[in-house]
């Protein structure tokens, strides 16, 4: 089975959006969970979401693409979109998976798609488990073996299969370091891992004995997510 692939786009142009929208409804096993168009708006999103990559384009108003990408901690894959080509050189100072030219047909689109799946199996990896700090101690946790976590000011509680860690760390830190292909955002203040999902009800996930509430701005992107918006 092919895995699920999460994109936004950024564009100042609807027209542009629009493009991507059409071409990523073509492609079964990627989801554009997001657009947006201007980068201040994606920034606060990336910043609370993961997700594997974005279309970007270089040339908007205000905040360019490339300053934009200056601002994240933590960068996902990058496919930039632009009408002009004397950018292409400098784009790949940013490790850009791939460039597309405007304007695009789907079949170029889907080679870009090719290069971040290419991408992202190169990094797997990478992304099986990270390091938490608890007291003197350092413990490993493997990203499959998370039920969910939930954000507290400064601190996190990472729940798992019989266990539960509270490290010093904030929601942002921890979002960046998920996978966006296993874990979904649900609500301000809690991630959770798709694959341990029991039940959906009431605005409430089951996992498990837990129950995790849905808030109201997380709910279309979230059920988009599972192929059910």
């Amino acid at each position: 089975m092919t895995t699920m692939i999460t994109a936004i786009a950024i564009d100042d142009e609807p027209k542009a959006i629009k493009v991507i929208e059409h071409h990523a409804s073509k492609i079964e096993h990627l989801q554009l969970v997001a657009h947006f168009y201007n980068a201040d708006d994606a920034l606060q999103f990336l910043r609370q979401n993961p997700i594997d990559f974005i279309f970007l384009d270089i040339n908007m108003p205000n905040v360019s693409g490339m300053e934009m990408l200056n601002k994240l901690q933590h960068q996902p894959l990058i496919v930039f979109t632009t009408a002009y080509s004397e950018y292409a050189l400098e784009s790949y100072n940013f490790n850009a998976v791939d460039y597309l030219l405007k304007p695009f047909e789907l079949d170029r689109f889907q080679l870009a798609i090719k290069k971040v799946e290419e991408r992202l199996e190169s990094t797997k990896y990478n992304s099986s488990y990270f390091f938490i700090k608890d007291g003197f101690k350092t413990i490993k946790i493997a990203f499959e073996d998370i039920l969910h976590i939930k954000g507290s000011g400064n601190y996190l509680d990472i729940v798992t299969d019989g266990k539960s860690f509270s490290p010093r760390m904030t929601f942002t830190e921890i979002v960046e370091k998920l996978p966006a292909s296993q874990f979904v955002r649900v609500h301000q203040s809690y991630v959770i891992n798709i694959s341990k999902i029991d039940k959906i009800e009431n605005n409430h996930v089951s996992i498990g004995e837990h129950k995790i509430p849905v808030g109201n701005r997380y709910k279309t992107p979230f059920l988009k997510r599972l192929g059910l918006g």
